[in-house]
């Protein structure tokens, strides 16, 4: 099977039919409508796409179909307190709530982790006041303990930490690289997610490609960067110019919380009646 995941409008659900596909509308009964004609084998999430259909969540909560659900935000500080209507899609769905790292943003993750929701962060190349607003939702994401949903990317970046394991770097992680992610316009065009607009493909692979291999052709703050294996560049995107250095204190605090983790792991099953190693 083809390894691309395509994030399609609802209405061209038929003609993706046997491959990997995310299925995105804002309207709930047009999700159900589409999706109950089709095999869902191949649907990693349905996505939708707007707030405004809080009111309207009916098909979907009656749905037999235990399918996950992707909610986005678009003005976090404006639109937050709409997620509490969501929270009724809980009973018969996993959901998410896509969040953008814009200004006032912690207050709809608060919220959303609060529901029971887990969070994905929409970050591009966030200034010193979003790098503060990151930082306090990765405390209530590592520290918090009625926080039970994982927030991405952090939770990733802290698993690969933890695990010493070569993982997908961010670009999979945010689902915008290249080689597994597609973004299917409602008029069919096809690029990789939506912050790239209208770039090539081929230049965008290339782009991306120098960026998780360190091949650039100049040198950038990623050369000898501790975190560019995790990382993979991503911040880098579209300014190379962009200081990393706040986002790297995110991830050095991503890194400790991983070492202190083990460090406790370890130690208990030191004690008597401890875990087995």
């Amino acid at each position: 099977m083809n390894s691309v995941t395509y994030n399609i409008p609802a209405h061209l659900f038929d003609s993706y039919q046997g491959r990997k596909v995310i299925v995105r509308s804002d309207s709930s009964d047009e999700l159900v409508i589409y999706l109950s004609r089709g095999n869902l084998e191949n649907v990693l999430y349905a996505q939708l796409t707007s707030l405004k259909v809080e009111l309207d969540l009916d098909p979907l909560v009656s749905w037999a179909c235990a399918l996950p659900i992707d909610v986005v935000v678009r003005n976090p500080a404006a639109e937050y307190p709409l997620l509490y209507h969501f929270s009724k899609l809980l009973d018969r769905h996993p959901v998410r709530i896509s969040i953008p790292v814009k200004r006032g943003f912690v207050k709809a993750v608060r919220l959303a982790l609060a529901l029971g929701f887990s969070v994905k962060l929409e970050v591009g190349q966030p200034d010193a006041c979003l790098i503060a607003e990151m930082a306090e939702v990765l405390d209530l994401y590592l520290r918090r303990s009625e926080v039970s949903q994982p927030v991405e990317y952090f939770h990733s970046t802290f698993l690969s930490f933890f695990n010493h394991q070569q993982s997908p770097n961010l670009w999979f992680v945010q689902e915008e690289d290249p080689e597994h992610f597609r973004f299917i316009t409602n008029e069919g065009a096809e690029t990789v997610s939506p912050r790239f607009g209208e770039i090539d493909l081929r230049e965008l692979k290339l782009i991306v490609g120098a960026q998780q291999t360190g091949s650039r052709l100049s040198k950038t703050e990623c050369d000898g960067c501790e975190f560019l294996e995790t990382c993979g560049g991503y911040f880098k995107w579209p300014n190379q110019e962009f200081d990393c250095e706040g986002i790297k204190t995110l991830f050095s605090r991503l890194n400790l919380a991983a070492e202190e983790l083990r460090n406790d792991l370890a130690s208990f099953q030191e004690l008597p009646g401890g875990l087995p190693a």
